[in-house]
C-alpha cells in the first residue's frame, strides 16, 4: 500500500508541476503547488498516506492553475509585442496621411487595431496577437503602396529630366537623383517600404531644380576681337560655356571647316564669324553666345 501511494503521489506532482516549473515561477498557484507537494512529501514521510495523497491531488490542480496562468503570461507577452507594433503602424499611417490617400485601406487597418485594443482589454491576449498581427499586416499594405507611387513619380520625374538632357546639362543633380532611385528600387525589392518611399521622394527632391533653359549653353559662337587673347579654335574650345575643354577644337573645326575661307587651315579664322557648336554629351544648345548672359559650366567629364 505505502509502495502503491509513494507511486501515486509521484506522478501526481511531476504530471502538475510540468510546465509550472519551467517558467513564470513567481505566481501564487505555482508557490502554493510547491507548500502542498511538500506537505505531501512530510505526511508521507510521517505515515499519514491519506493525507499525503490528498496533498498531492491538491498540489496537481494548483499547477494546472499555474499553467494555465504560464500561457495567459505567454500570450499576453507575445501579444505586448504585437501590440506595440500595431501601435506604432498606424501613428506612421495617421502621420503620412493614409487616411486621406488611401481611405479604405486605412479604414481595414484602423477596424483591425480597435479589435486588437478590444481583446487586449478583455484579456483575450491570442485573439489580440493575431489581430494585431493582422493590423501590422495591413499597414505594410498601404506602405507598399505609397512607396509604389513614389518610385513611380520618381521615375516620371528622370524621364522628364532625361527628355531634356539633364545627364549632360545637370549631371551632379542626375546622378544623385539616379543613385536615390536606385536606393529605393532595391529597398522596396527588400520590403523596407519606408526606406523606399524616402529614397524616390529624395529622387525627386534632386531634381527640383533641373529644367529646359535655351541658354545653358549656345550653339553658335561668333569670333570676337579680343587683343590680349585672340581667339582661336583652342581657347574658343576652352571656354566654360562651349566644352571647357580645349582638346575639343577639332569638334567645331569639323563642324565649320567647310565655310572657312581656308578649310586646311584650322587656325584662319576672324572677328565676325560665326561658329556651329555641335552638341557632345546630348546637352541642350540653343542661340547664339551672349557675353551679357551668365552660362553654366559645361562639365569636364
Amino acid at each position: 500500500m505505502k509502495k502503491y501511494l509513494l507511486i501515486l503521489i509521484t506522478l501526481l506532482l511531476a504530471s502538475g508541476l510540468a510546465l509550472g516549473a519551467q517558467s513564470l515561477k513567481d505566481n501564487p498557484s505555482y508557490q502554493k503547488s510547491l507548500e502542498l507537494k511538500a506537505m505531501a512529501s512530510q505526511a508521507f514521510d510521517d505515515g499519514d498516506y491519506d493525507a499525503a495523497a490528498e496533498y498531492a491531488s491538491q498540489a496537481k490542480e494548483f499547477a494546472s492553475l499555474s499553467d494555465k496562468y504560464v500561457e495567459k503570461m505567454l500570450a499576453k507577452s507575445s501579444a505586448d509585442k504585437l501590440m506595440n507594433q500595431a501601435k506604432d503602424g498606424m501613428a506612421w499611417a495617421n502621420k503620412t496621411g493614409a487616411k486621406v490617400f488611401y481611405p479604405s485601406q486605412y479604414k481595414a487597418a484602423a477596424e483591425l487595431y480597435d479589435s486588437a485594443l478590444a481583446s487586449y482589454d478583455g484579456e483575450d491576449y491570442p485573439t489580440a496577437g493575431d489581430k494585431a498581427r493582422e493590423t501590422v499586416a495591413a499597414v505594410d499594405a498601404i506602405a507598399a503602396a505609397d512607396a509604389e507611387a513614389a518610385i513611380a513619380n520618381a521615375k516620371a520625374a528622370m524621364g522628364a529630366a532625361e527628355a531634356i538632357s539633364a545627364p549632360a546639362n545637370y549631371p551632379t543633380e542626375y546622378g544623385q537623383a539616379k543613385a536615390a532611385l536606385r536606393d529605393a528600387l532595391a529597398a522596396f525589392d527588400s520590403q523596407d517600404y519606408g526606406t523606399a518611399a524616402q529614397r524616390a521622394n529624395a529622387c525627386i527632391a534632386a531634381l527640383a531644380g533641373v529644367k529646359a533653359s535655351d541658354q545653358l549653353w549656345p550653339a553658335v559662337y561668333v569670333v570676337r576681337l579680343i587683343p590680349e587673347r585672340r581667339d582661336c579654335l583652342w581657347r574658343i574650345a576652352e571656354y566654360p560655356f562651349i566644352y571647357n575643354n580645349p582638346l575639343k577644337w577639332p569638334v567645331i573645326y569639323e563642324a565649320n571647316k567647310k565655310t572657312f575661307r581656308d578649310p586646311a587651315n584650322p587656325n584662319l579664322i576672324f572677328p565676325g564669324q560665326k561658329l556651329q557648336i555641335p552638341a557632345i554629351k546630348g546637352e541642350s544648345r540653343s542661340g547664339t553666345f551672349d557675353p551679357k548672359q551668365d552660362y553654366k559650366p559645361f562639365p569636364k567629364k
